[in-house]
């Protein structure tokens, strides 16, 4: 089947387009076929508002607030910080993403368009408007160009058209934050059209276009008509190009997030070489091979289909196969679309954004969203599009210490939950923000796991070392040891659940002493320090050092229901009801836990997942569904991360196949979350989709590999070819009901152990430590081929 999406009818709302993107620019097209608007993102268009405030010292409040605990006075400590830090008038806020223009189309059409689609080609990264006019076909192709950095637009029609084009301020309709203030002024010289703005934040921003190929009369001139662009009230004249009796125009957009005049504008265009033939041919060459570096085929029906239509029929209860494989492909789509050769990573809406003041405000966050969003890159081959994340998370190293210092008293670095691109500080007083101090630890991983599958050491040596060493830094200092010389972490968090209890404010209250994923964090982050440190020969007596304190932590407990706990303290109970699922970090998204090493708590970790499934579809999101798909992947539990698929398909995802935060339709199915009048937008679904399907057909950790470790009914066959693994395997492989192919190669010299999940390797094999498996020892470049047969 073609890696397409295809939409019946033109959006009427931004968040229904088709997205394109470089990275730096996203494009979102609505596709009407008479009055078109594209939307134009930069990925570094945050509009700031709020004051640029430094942390406070207020690191001696520690000590009191773990006094209050050590009381049991929870509810005191619970708001202690936020209270404090407002006294000292800490006024915080996070930038918000910002829409940057439209280029606005009208073109001539004398008769009703037949035969309309909007289709978008995953594979080469193109959109495509086609339509007939009395039979005569008309075209319009965009594309974000890798190779150039442009948008690029070519409109054809077999007869010749007038045309009318213009930089706009994106619609006004989408302006929900009325205090902001807007001023946008264009003007046109020739075949370039430029445009500015100002807001009441810190924007100034311009962006240019430029005809470059036209078969018909240029005009450049004022609108007819005004359009008010400013909350002020004040009507301007917007600036256009007329076209007169084309069949073929190509247009070129750039703009930058920080003011650039026209001329630096201009220049920029006018080094773009090349026809709208050869541009398209270079774009598509250059994603393309991206695309195609990783491929599976998880659904056999070579039938395309609308997304319309697959929605519509999977709506009735029983999910489509082309529209998993399609969800499969489009969120490894938006990966390279949204974090491929720029500067920042993927916000919580990829690159694509038209509301002023979007949810959350389409920021970075760091305690499950942005994990979520690059759980797909490793093993689909796309690591180079995870170096924008760490591009982003070097940049405010000393924000990170002072917010170590100045709240805690702490070395080391402290990431905030969530940040946007102007700073790294702790900006957010709600207390379950305040007390969350895991993100360092958990971005860590990240860092550690770029080097597990490339194998880069001047990396590991460079950027994941020493990021890794001072997030563990601050958990030296942070750490106390208790009584039994274990060491304890007070005050903790939980994201963003609330613990029971006998105590005043159960159920209510963030803060906590000792969470599980405290722990599995800092146990994780030791162990990957100690292999680095041994892999780098550095740092022997350090390594003694985090040895010491990795045999300090806390074991892992299990409650009266024979699930993991949550917390491990006395005064802190479980509770189920809510749709994090934290304490699971060790199964997922770690790799600590595995039936094989430890089968106590990988079945506790079973429990603690069937008891979460006591809140009901009505306190579950989005997001949710697709971390559950990825936790019942790890679990082996194929018919249950489908189950999840197919809930995030039928209830949160929409027409252009963009996944929502809940369901939009309100249909009783996740919580109702209302923004802007309808759900919003989460690119993290998405990518967490595409993430667990990969888990679902393979898992990888420094000594093990599972084919088709998850895989439901449904799946019978298919094909996955160069998916990547841990320890520096790449694996192709084709599977039946009743055998399975699978080739494996090795990309530096590496030992595993691989086991075909429910098929009987055929032939000699050099027999493995664990049961089930087969033990490889293979130099870089070997293959290896193995068969199985149904077991």
């Amino acid at each position: 089947m073609e890696k397409k999406l295809i939409c019946s009818y033109p959006a009427t709302v931004w968040n229904d387009t088709t997205p394109l993107g470089n990275g730096r620019l996203g494009a979102s097209v609505y596709g009407a076929v008479y009055d078109e608007r594209i939307l134009i993102n930069h990925e570094a268009l945050f509009n700031w508002l709020s004051p640029d405030a430094k942390v406070p010292d207020v690191s001696y409040a520690l000590k009191e607030v773990r006094a209050l605990m050590d009381d049991g006075k929870y509810k005191e400590a619970n708001e202690y910080y936020t209270n404090l830090l407002k006294d000292k008038n800490y006024n915080t806020g996070k930038a918000k993403f910002h829409p940057m223009m439209d280029l606005h189309l009208v073109v001539s059409s004398a008769v009703a368009p037949e035969n309309y689609s909007r289709e978008l080609d995953m594979e080469n990264g193109v959109c495509t408007i086609s339509y007939t006019e009395d039979g005569k076909k008309c075209t319009r192709t965009i594309l974000a160009s890798q190779v150039n950095g442009a948008v690029v637009v070519n409109i054809k029609k077999e007869e010749s058209f007038d045309l009318t084009l213009s930089l706009e301020q994106h619609d006004l309709a989408d302006y929900a934050d009325r205090e902001l203030y807007h001023t946008f002024t264009s003007y046109a010289d020739k075949n370039y059209i430029f445009a500015e703005c100002t807001t009441l934040g810190k924007l100034h921003y311009s962006g240019a276009l430029k005809v470059l190929e036209c078969d018909g009369e240029i005009q450049a001139g004022k609108s007819e008509r005004a359009r008010k662009i400013d909350m002020a009230g004040e009507a301007r004249l917007s600036n256009f190009i007329k076209i007169k009796g084309a069949k073929n125009v190509t247009i070129l957009i750039d703009a930058e997030s920080i003011f650039a005049p026209f001329e630096e504008m201009k220049a920029k265009l006018d080094k773009i070489s090349g026809d709208f033939n050869t541009m398209l041919k270079e774009h598509q060459e250059s994603f393309s091979k991206l695309f195609n570096k990783t491929k599976i085929t998880i659904d056999q029906n070579e039938q395309n289909a609308s997304n319309e239509s697959l929605l519509m029929s999977s709506y009735s209860g029983k999910v489509d196969g082309r529209i998993t494989q399609k969800m499969a492909d489009f969120g490894r789509y938006l990966l390279i679309s949204s974090s491929y050769g720029c500067a920042l990573p993927a916000n919580l809406q990829g690159l694509w954004n038209g509301d002023y003041s979007p949810a959350w405000a389409c920021t970075y966050f760091n305690n499950e969203n942005i994990q979520m969003a690059y759980w797909q890159a490793y093993a689909g081959g796309l690591a180079d599009t995870v170096l924008p994340l760490f591009n982003l998370y070097d940049k405010f190293k000393d924000d990170y210490r002072d917010n170590a210092k100045m709240l805690y008293g702490c070395r080391g670095i402290l990431l905030p939950l969530f940040m946007d691109n102007s700073n790294g500080r702790k900006e957010n007083l709600q207390p379950h923000v305040i007390y969350w101090t895991g993100s360092s630890a958990w971005i860590s991983a990240i860092y550690y796991d770029y080097y597990l599958f490339t194998g880069d050491k001047k990396f590991l040596l460079e950027r994941a070392y020493p990021f890794m060493k001072e997030a563990c830094l601050f958990y030296e200092d942070f750490m106390v040891e208790d009584e039994g010389g274990r060491l304890k972490s007070y005050p903790s968090n939980s994201p963003e659940n609330r613990a029971n209890g006998d105590f005043d404010g159960a159920g209510e209250l963030s803060v906590s002493i000792n969470s599980t994923m405290d722990f599995a964090l800092l146990k994780e982050l030791l162990t990957n320090l100690i292999s680095a440190s041994k892999e780098l020969g550095i740092d022997n007596e350090k390594r003694e050092q985090w040895r010491k304190m990795l045999s300090k932590i806390p074991e892992y407990e299990i409650n009266e229901d024979g699930a993991m706990r949550e917390w491990l303290h006395p005064d802190f109970k479980d509770n189920y009801h809510h749709r994090h699922q934290s304490h699971i970090y060790p199964l997922f998204p770690g790799f600590e836990i595995t039936e094989e090493n430890n089968k106590e708590i990988f079945d506790a970790i079973k429990v603690a997942v069937e008891k979460r499934l006591c809140i009901g579809l009505k306190e579950q999101t989005g997001w949710s569904f697709a971390h559950m798909a990825n936790i019942f992947a790890r679990l082996g539990n194929g018919k249950k991360a489908k189950e999840c698929l197919d809930l995030l398909v039928r209830f949160c995802t929409g027409t252009n196949l963009y996944t929502y935060h809940n369901d939009w339709r309100n249909m009783g199915v996740t919580l109702k979350y209302m923004h802007s009048g309808h759900a919003p937008f989460q690119i993290d679904a998405n990518m967490g989709f595409t993430g667990a399907v990969y888990e679902m057909l393979l898992y990888s950790d420094t000594d093990k590999i599972k084919v088709l470790p998850a895989i439901p009914n449904e799946w019978e066959a298919g094909k996955v070819e160069g998916v990547f693994a841990r320890g520096g395997f790449v694996l192709s492989y084709e599977w039946s009901k009743n055998e399975i192919s699978v080739e494996i190669t090795a990309t530096r010299d590496a030992k595993t152990n691989l086991s075909l999940v429910g098929y009987a390797p055929q032939g000699k094999h050099e027999k493995s430590i664990y049961d089930g498996f087969v033990a490889l020892d293979m130099k870089k470049g070997e293959s290896i081929k193995l068969k199985g047969i149904r077991k």
